[in-house]
């Protein structure tokens, strides 16, 4: 696992795993899951894009830029492509999908502490 990944995917999990909690209590367990899923894979997806631009960066700025920037877009559409099939065609509740995939977002200002800038 690449190290830079741990903590961020240690605080929206744990953040996530609360929200399932509390929408499992409400019998909405399935709906918050798929939310919770969406959230991993974003912060997966951007973790993985900050090392390989970092990687990059140190040959060719311009190019670890571009990286950024195409995995902005890629990131967009994949995630508006997964909740249009989680609230559309899966028939998820639309609550409990937002909100646990925003509170993980949200969870990422404590990973983001302490840095100067985005990609330290």
């Amino acid at each position: 696992m690449i190290k830079s990944l741990s903590q961020p995917l240690k605080i929206q999990g744990a953040i996530g795993l609360v929200a399932l909690a509390i929408f499992a209590t409400q019998g909405l367990a399935l709906s918050s899951a798929y939310g919770f899923f969406i959230g991993i894979a974003n912060v997966l997806m951007l973790s993985v894009t900050f090392k390989k631009a970092n990687d990059t960066a140190e040959d060719d700025p311009k190019t670890g830029i571009l990286i950024l920037y195409m995995s902005a877009v890629i990131r967009f559409v994949l995630l508006a492509v997964l909740f249009i099939l989680g609230l559309s065609l899966f028939k998820f509740e639309p609550m409990p999908v937002v909100l646990t995939f925003v509170v993980m977002q949200i969870g990422q200002m404590f990973n983001l502490k302490g840095k100067r800038r985005l990609t330290d």
